[in-house]
């Protein structure tokens, strides 16, 4: 029963990860512990075969051997309990340790595994006697799972984000009036979703020179890794194409005390509000100092809010930082959750990157390289 429950629990894994829908992307959105690890590169082998593949077959072996007798239906019973229970321990090792995010899906199916081998090595070990009928198999099983990690870690990565066309009302202003803070201001506008939504790039907080070539807007948090990882990405790729790009970003926290759009299941991000008013109030006092604090945040995003503060304290007049019109703050951070609640409703990653008219990239890329690809690919960006 137990061998039953895993092999089919591996194989809706399996279908949900073929078919995107749990999932192939990287970033931080309803239940993101189990986005963040079913959209890493963990989730794969060779980068499009999926781990779960792998417990489907071993589980549907184990099933078959239950009707079957002789010596080597126990040899293969002890190397497939080994097997399981390495894996176990190797991908809750690395969810704890590395990744530092729990997938329940993956503990579930881990926990199976842990209570299918142990009856199966203890049932063995009663048949067989246990330096005969387990050790004999312990070490070739380390070295598969070992060889699998190996293969994960140094193979080829997947793809963890999603590029799509989203429907050109879809970010239309929601307000009575129809006023979408976004475009207020004066100098260049750029227009997305087939000109339905302007953003008015010398008045929002953004990264580049304003007059570049071209504009992006990112939609993030500054207490989601992945979007560390775009920023990290996007910065430098700021540096080596000054003219050619910038950045618009936008806030969204992941914290239900201003964002009342957070999709069920996803857990609040402790200070993510406090941190998306702090850096607006940044931008409005100092845009010159913005990039800078902009980064400092993404680093202390997991100390007390009270060390941000200071570090914006220490980089901004304290006058002109008091001085910033909170109103401004509350319209544009409720501008950025408005905008938010309806880029969510196909894919619910963070962070998300408007590139041209309505084409929107989901998700993290696995790589600086890749994200630079896709970039030079739909803007046309020259050296």
């Amino acid at each position: 029963m137990l061998s039953v429950t895993a092999l089919m629990l591996s194989l809706w894994l399996t279908i949900q990860k073929w078919t995107g829908n749990i999932d192939s992307l990287a970033g931080c959105g309803a239940d993101s512990g189990c986005l963040n690890i079913l959209g890493s590169k963990w989730s794969m082998v060779m980068g499009y075969i999926p781990v779960s593949v792998f417990s489907c077959l071993l589980y549907l072996t184990m099933i078959i051997s239950l009707r079957m007798r002789g010596e080597w239906v126990f040899w293969l019973q002890s190397l497939f309990a080994w097997i399981i229970l390495s894996a176990a321990v190797w991908f809750i090792g690395l969810q704890v340790f590395i990744l530092n995010t729990i997938c329940s899906y993956c503990m579930v199916m881990h926990g199976l595994g842990i209570g299918i081998a142990l009856i199966f090595l203890t049932s063995i070990s009663r048949a067989q006697g246990p330096r005969r009928g387990l050790i004999r198999t312990l070490l070739p099983a380390v070295i598969l799972v070992g060889s699998l990690a190996l293969v994960q870690h140094y193979g080829p990565a997947p793809d963890t984000h999603r590029l799509e066309k989203s429907s050109t009302d879809k970010l239309k202003p929601k307000t009575p009036v129809g006023i979408d803070i976004h475009s207020v201001g004066q100098g260049r506008l750029v227009y997305f979703m087939a000109d339905t939504k302007s953003y008015r790039v010398a008045s929002l907080p953004h990264l580049g020179r304003p007059d570049a070539k071209h504009v992006v807007v990112k939609y993030f948090d500054y207490t989601c890794e992945a979007c560390l990882a775009t920023h990290e990405y996007l910065d430098d790729l700021i540096s080596r194409y000054p003219s050619q790009l910038a950045v618009v970003v936008l806030a969204v926290p992941l914290e239900r005390g201003c964002n009342a759009h957070m999709p069920a299941g996803l857990k609040d991000h402790p200070n993510a509000c406090k941190l998306a008013r702090l850096s607006l109030r940044v931008w409005k006092a100092q845009p010159e100092v913005f990039a800078e604090f902009h980064q400092n945040l993404f680093d202390c995003c997991q100390q007390p809010y009270e060390v941000a503060e200071a570090i914006a304290y220490s980089m901004v007049d304290p006058e002109r930082l008091n001085a910033v019109d909170g109103s401004w703050v509350e319209a544009v951070l409720q501008q950025n959750v408005t905008d938010y609640a309806s880029l969510v409703q196909d894919t619910p990653v963070l962070p998300k990157l408007l590139i041209k008219e309505s084409v929107l990239l989901n998700g993290k890329t696995k790589d600086r390289e890749t994200l630079e690809h896709l970039l030079k690919k739909e803007l046309l960006i020259e050296p």
